[in-house]
């Protein structure tokens, strides 16, 4: 449904408010992140090591390198699709 759709959004718009309000008070504002996206899952390796390099590298617009230890590649389409929205 649309009106669920816009309720989603509300909802991550006051967690990203609020992430961002608790990274200041705790870091600092120069440690503030430009954007935050939710997604279900994140890459990890088979033994569970997520895979940091790689969503830096799709989040800077980069390829990703090496996606051979990756347990469900899903994950990377997960972040290129939040990115977008």
């Amino acid at each position: 449904k649309e009106s669920d759709s816009l309720e989603d959004r509300d909802v991550a718009h006051s967690q990203e408010k609020a992430i961002m309000a608790l990274v200041d008070s705790q870091i600092g504002n120069f440690g503030r992140p430009a954007h935050v996206w939710f997604v279900s899952q994140l890459p990890k390796t088979r033994s569970g090591k997520m895979l940091r390099r790689t969503i830096q590298a799709i989040c800077e617009g980069r390829e990703p390198g090496d996606l051979t230890p990756i347990d469900d590649p899903a994950s990377l389409d997960q972040i290129r699709q939040a990115m977008e929205e």
